[in-house]
């Protein structure tokens, strides 16, 4: 018994410490036109990428988003699913104090988001 609540308090423990560091919690600020789980795989990518970039730091946060390129020939199913489409982002993360402003292009492909950030921000 005794080991299982010392096991516990090391996940507890783990994971509280992951949430300080790494704020995943979706809706992320701003204007974002992406739902809550391509939000969570976009911060995903950036604080890996991010960590890699700045190893001696620890502290990300996305602190807010907006359009920079309006959605363009955006197109509907006949269920109201976005299928085809365009549109860009600037995603503001803070970093140790810092400000990084990464723009993030979205396409949509039958029916499919995929993002692509430019590698030069987070490389």
């Amino acid at each position: 018994m005794k080991k299982f609540f010392v096991i516990l308090c090391i996940i507890a423990i783990t994971i509280t410490e992951a949430k300080a560091y790494y704020d995943l919690s979706t809706p992320v600020e701003g204007k974002s036109l992406c739902n809550d789980t391509l939000q969570f795989n976009i911060m995903k990518y950036l604080y890996k990428k991010l960590s890699k970039k700045y190893p001696a730091c620890s502290d990300y946060k996305i602190k807010t988003t907006e359009l920079i390129h309006y959605p363009y020939d955006l197109k509907k199913d006949k269920n109201g699913r976005y299928i085809k489409g365009y549109w860009q982002e600037l995603w503001t993360v803070n970093y140790c104090g810092e400000k990084l402003q990464i723009p993030i292009s979205f396409y949509i492909k039958k029916g499919n988001t995929e993002f692509d950030v430019d590698d030069d921000f987070v490389n």
